[in-house]
């Protein structure tokens, strides 16, 4: 069968709108992966029904299976990278690293640490281990939350590891598995991975949720059993509690965006569900999910997790050493969030020995506000960014948004180059999609700066509300 045939199998979930206009032209807006295709989904599919039962058992291991397993990981991901990447190449070189040289955790530890204004100043081909697979590589290009535009490159092998890893947390946020005909409903800016897996576990995504979606009337036609999305969509979903119930949703999932677990907790008794909260991004792919107990525990099978520079309550500074991207490797990577973890390796009372967090307080944005006072999703106002700045521009090397008046918008930038289109192009494009986030047209108003302002934060924030209303 050609490729054009094969195509033309892959599930079109998408097109499950129940006969709902506004579900309709909102599903429309979806972008779709490269990576959703027939090829890719059969190969996820295949690894899912071969490995689930291991990767549950991973979390079961004893404390010393798992770091036994950690170790030898980190030994040849750091040999291999320091063989054939040229930035680790010079960059442990200049420790005195040589090959073979970790033999244990603190071996590793000795390693100085990367952090992404370090990878920023290399050439992309620079942080590869196969150069020739740049242009053919799968990649990411986003701004987080810090403003400086990055690139991560993944093959294959990353992208069906990092599904099952959402899988498996799919999975233990409910009673039963998913069985493979179960619906999943995401309402967020950023899709998975696929959007069903040769028809099975299927995906119905929505880009954003707005005040006139008929998100109940939905759920009742679909019956999924997961809701995944942003905590700032909580409050609008409580509008559809009674469709919610009838529909079957046995469990909701946040992430992408800070939220506290009293927040959680409150909205999970108002909708009679449990939510669990995904600490992820995009460079190092999952890094932590929340059990029943309200702990955090780190998917040591996908990375290895240091707090560093803990303060006397025990925050400190998230260092991640991704396990299974060797194409762009990312080691003992600063990721920019601070993390509180648990002292100890008891066993959870969830059954993991894995490394547990207790709290998490990364990608600290000032959420904008509407007029009215209701949030507007930072992380849909940096998908936007990411969509009409960041990802088709090189040139732009940071940016800044801030709130100045609830109708007010001040976008800084630096680039190093032109930029891709017109700046008025570009910011017409941009207040709109902000426009419709706020529910009326908003100003944008630009400013190209040599510097951006440096902010009294841990670290640079690109969401910025001056704005104080009463």
């Amino acid at each position: 069968m050609n490729d054009f045939k094969k195509a033309e199998m892959i599930y079109a979930s998408q097109l499950e709108t129940g006969n709902l206009n506004q579900i309709e032209e909102l599903a429309k807006q979806v972008y779709r992966s490269p990576t959703d295709n027939f090829y890719l989904q059969g190969k996820t599919l295949q690894r899912w029904s071969t490995s689930m039962e291991s990767m549950n058992d991973f979390l079961r291991k004893p404390k010393a299976e798992i770091e036994k397993f950690q170790l030898l990981r980190i030994k040849n991901i750091v040999d291999n990278a320091y063989r054939n990447v040229p930035f680790y190449k010079e960059f442990y070189g200049a420790v005195g690293y040589v090959e073979g040289g970790i033999s244990s955790f603190s071996d590793f530890e000795r390693l100085p640490v990367v952090t992404k204004a370090i990878l920023n100043n290399f050439d992309d081909r620079i942080r590869l281990s196969d150069p020739d697979l740049i242009g053919s590589a799968h990649t990411t290009r986003t701004s987080g939350s810090s403003g400086k535009p990055f690139t991560s490159y993944r093959d294959d092998d990353y992208i069906v590891a990092e599904h099952l890893h959402l899988m498996r947390f799919y999975n233990s946020c409910l009673q039963h598995p998913l069985y493979d005909h179960d619906w999943i409903y995401l309402i967020h800016h950023a899709g998975l991975a696929f959007s069903s897996l040769h028809g099975k576990y299927r995906t119905f995504q929505l880009p954003d949720l707005l005040e006139e979606t008929p998100l109940g009337e939905h759920l009742v036609f679909l019956r999924p059993r997961l809701l995944v999305t942003l905590p700032s969509y909580l409050p609008t979903i409580l509008k559809y509690k009674s469709e919610l119930a009838l529909s079957g949703v046995e469990a909701i999932l946040t992430n992408s965006e800070s939220s506290t677990q009293l927040e959680r907790d409150y909205y999970s008794k108002a909708l009679g569900v449990p939510i669990f909260d995904e600490y992820s991004s995009e460079e190092i792919g999952m890094i932590a999910t929340q059990c029943p107990h309200h702990l955090y525990h780190v998917a040591e099978d996908n990375v290895y997790l240091e707090i560093l520079n803990a303060d006397e309550q025990g925050f400190g500074n998230v260092i991640c050493t991704g396990l299974s991207n060797e194409l762009m490797p990312l080691i003992r990577y600063d990721h920019g969030d601070v993390a509180r973890g648990m002292s100890g390796h008891e066993r959870c009372e969830c059954g993991t020995f894995c490394t547990s967090l207790k709290e998490i307080n990364g990608r600290r944005d000032d959420a904008f506000r509407t007029r009215d006072h209701k949030i507007v999703p930072s992380a849909s106002v940096l998908a936007a960014v990411d969509d009409i700045l960041v990802t088709p521009d090189r040139t732009l090397e940071s940016f800044r948004l801030i709130q100045k008046s609830s109708e007010t918008i001040e976008l800084l930038t630096r680039y190093v180059g032109k930029p891709h289109k017109n700046m008025p192009e570009i910011l017409n494009e941009l207040k709109v999609r902000l426009s419709v986030l706020f529910g009326y047209t908003i100003e944008l108003r630009h400013q190209e700066v040599d510097a951006l302002p440096e902010q009294k934060s841990y670290k640079r924030r690109s969401i910025v509300r001056e704005w104080k209303y009463n």
